[in-house]
């Protein structure tokens, strides 16, 4: 017997609400995905999920009540296992580096295109990442530092930048003529190299030391 695939449980943190409903006609017709809820601030949000559940939230930077980057913060420390996708008009790095050193699973602008949004809602709930070309340049333009930097071998860093362009494993697999389960070993040696939990982590120091 198939089993049923569990739809994935959104929520919407955003204070124009012209933005908001533009969010639920894209997500309610976009099939495995259902909106538990929508908010127009970051301690509304937070009391919800203090009682109920949501797999993702896509949370607006600017933010009337708090920072989208200390609502970030506080979710994850309420419950590690929600994905953050933070979905913002902000291009600036510091920012972008702040989301994600905060926790943010996944980083898209306003004008990103349906399709991307939802593949990187689903992306996301597979522990991989999405970043579109016009903020990896922005984000991986980090002075180089001379610190301690991981050694990586030529097979991890094709893995690395592979998955820097948020591409999944079975694609890495297929390109790379290798087989899921070594991509995944290979990114689970770079997390460890790096140490880090996650993909969007991973980009982002990978790219702090110029490796990218």
């Amino acid at each position: 017997m198939q089993r049923e695939l569990k739809e994935i449980s959104i929520i919407i943190v955003e204070d124009h609400s012209i933005f908001i409903e533009g969010l639920r006609s894209i997500l309610l017709n976009a099939e495995g995905l259902k909106i538990a809820g929508t908010f127009t601030g970051g301690q509304p949000a937070l009391a919800f999920l203090r009682s109920q559940r949501a797999d993702v939230v896509l949370l607006d930077i600017s933010l009337p009540d708090m920072s989208g980057i200390a609502v970030c913060q506080a979710i994850k420390k309420l419950d590690n296992s929600i994905k953050i996708i933070a979905l913002t008009n902000h291009t600036e790095k510091s920012i972008i580096m702040e989301m994600l050193q905060n926790g943010a699973d996944g980083y898209l602008l306003k004008n990103t295109s349906r399709k991307d949004l939802v593949t990187a809602i689903n992306q996301v709930m597979s522990n991989q990442f999405l970043m579109n070309n016009e903020l990896q340049k922005i984000l991986f333009a980090a002075e180089k530092k001379s610190g301690n930097q991981p050694r990586l071998t030529q097979r991890e860093q094709e893995v690395l930048k592979l998955v820097a362009e948020g591409i999944t494993t079975a694609s890495i697999a297929k390109q790379l003529f290798i087989s899921p389960q070594t991509v995944e070993t290979h990114r689970h040696n770079l997390m460890q190299k790096f140490e880090v939990s996650n993909s969007a982590s991973l980009i982002r120091k990978a790219g702090e030391c110029g490796l990218l």
